[in-house]
């Protein structure tokens, strides 16, 4: 199937949750279609009865035809004051209903990635950027409410103590939640143009996927002051990245104009009219009132929700952070005996996590996966640096969360070549942890790519097949022609033979045209 032209059939495994809102849709178009039907009557009639009224009208009052008019009068009021409540709920309905099948074009349609991989569907287009900017929005608004809210906390608890700024974090980890989803889906499509065009045709390149929802998740655990400062550091760092994506966003807009006289603007509006054809059918006549009133109820409950792919949320822990302050931590150097006493006397209302002490710093990328021990050399070098990097950081994330801000920063310390050393290690294992997340990256689109090509050698030896076996029925349909030709050609000659040649006058032969004498 060609990107320019979508499966205009309904999808046979399309999901409970999706088909009931097309056919809550489907039954307020309906209704709404009804009335306004019952509404040009009405008016039509009003208008015939109108006009017909008598001479002396003033001295012969027909009382029937008085009440006649008064009853069309109060039906037309009623159907409009429907028409008018359709038409206020209807496009709320239509926008949950649009960003549902969004989300099901993006997890369960191949075609739709592909077709915006090949700068196609310039509405398509559109829509992801409105719906990026929503969702940056969205996210950037709460984390600026959120940036004041730790003045007013109390310095020694953490952010998960105040019930109010508990709510207002769970709100900011969902926003953050949907912008990764935007930016995965744009690089999903990336990922489908680079298997698609090659490396050399290019014009979407992969964007950087920050973990910005663990990052925030891990606001509950640390203080006010830490907090403020994490904020800040990830408004600085979302907006330069965001910036960077939606340039990326503009760029692809501009290339599919210029192929909008190539094929359709939008796939996803053919497949909604599909869907929507689909609903009509679907409709029992007998519960459509049931079916307005519910939704109606629902709305009024803000319980009508976007359908969404149920998804395998994988938890979070409260190590995933961002860096805290110089100020409030102590140099390295400090002895393993004050910070396990630090750790011995947690402030009032912090819960010690079970798995590990939290890491105070920013991820590099989203979920770093752990470099395997036969991608490392040296094995007992590298688990003597891992013990020192992780002492380290135990030390500095205890006193960083626990101890409280203190009024002016600490003489920093000499540096030892011990931790010159310890850093140069810590440096090296970084190194290795991004080059194996990069090899591991690269695996995976190169597995992505052969499943590609050999999608595609299966479709060329289906089409063969598919093209022997037409040539082989053409064949037989030509023989079968030429043997009934013959068969007619006999028919022909024993006819002729039992009625005469005078049944039968021979035709004139036509003589050929000659262009240039003509």
């Amino acid at each position: 199937m060609s990107l320019a032209a979508p499966k205009l059939s309904p999808k046979s495994s399309l999901p409970e949750g999706l088909q009931d809102l097309l056919v809550r849709e489907a039954a307020f178009a309906l209704t709404r279609k009804r009335i306004s039907e019952a509404l040009a009557v009405a008016q039509e009639q009003k208008s015939a009865s109108g006009g017909s009224k008598p001479i002396l009208g003033l001295l012969f009052r027909d009382k029937r035809n008085d009440l006649k008019r008064k009853e069309l009068e109060e039906n037309l009021t009623v159907l409009a004051a429907g028409i008018q409540k359709l038409d206020a709920v209807i496009p709320r309905l239509q926008s949950c209903v649009d960003r549902s099948v969004e989300n099901y074009l993006r997890e369960l349609d191949a075609e739709y990635a592909k077709g915006l991989a090949a700068s196609r569907f310039l509405e398509d287009w559109q829509r992801l950027m409105v719906r990026f900017d929503q969702a940056v929005s969205q996210y950037m608004r709460l984390l600026q409410t959120l940036l004041p809210l730790m003045d007013v906390l109390a310095a020694n608890e953490i952010c998960g103590a105040n019930l109010d700024c508990r709510k207002l974090i769970d709100n900011t980890v969902t926003a953050a939640r949907l912008v990764q989803e935007e930016v995965s889906f744009i690089n999903k499509i990336a990922d489908a143009q680079r298997i698609r065009s090659g490396v050399d045709a290019i014009t979407l390149y992969r964007q950087p996927e920050r973990n910005w929802k663990g990052s925030v998740h891990s606001l509950f655990f640390i203080l006010p002051v830490q907090a403020a400062h994490c904020i800040r550091t990830l408004i600085t760092e979302s907006t330069e990245v965001i910036d960077r994506i939606r340039e990326a966003i503009q760029g692809e807009c501009q290339l599919a104009s210029y192929t909008v006289g190539y094929g359709v603007t939008s796939y996803h509006q053919r497949v909604w009219a599909s869907l929507r054809e689909s609903a009509m059918l679907q409709i029992d006549p007998e519960q459509m009132e049931s079916i307005l009133a519910e939704t109606e109820e629902r709305m009024d409950r803000g319980a009508l929700e976007p359908w969404s792919p149920p998804k395998v949320e994988t938890p979070i822990e409260p190590e995933v952070a961002v860096s805290a302050p110089k100020a409030t931590a102590t140099p390295a150097s400090t002895s393993n005996e004050d910070a396990s006493a630090s750790i011995s006397a947690p402030p009032p209302g912090f819960t010690k996590p079970t798995t590990r002490s939290p890491e105070l710093r920013i991820p590099s990328r989203a979920q770093s996966p752990r470099p395997t021990p036969s991608s490392i050399p040296n094995e007992a070098a590298t688990i003597e640096t891992e013990k020192n990097i992780l002492t380290t950081s135990v030390a500095v994330a205890a006193v960083a969360v626990v101890s409280p801000a203190p009024a002016a920063p600490p003489a920093p310390a000499p540096s030892t070549p011990a931790e010159l050393s310890a850093e140069a290690s810590k440096e090296a294992a970084d190194s290795i942890v991004d080059l194996t997340a990069e090899r591991i990256r690269l695996e995976e689109i190169l597995a992505e790519a052969r499943a590609g090509i050999a999608q595609r050698e299966v479709f060329l030896t289906q089409s063969e097949e598919r093209l022997l076996q037409k040539s082989q029925e053409q064949l037989e349909r030509e023989t079968e022609l030429e043997q009934r030709e013959e068969q007619l050609r006999d028919l022909e000659k024993r006819l002729r033979e039992k009625l005469g040649a005078a049944a039968f006058p021979p035709q004139p032969e036509k003589k050929p045209v000659d262009e240039f004498n003509e």
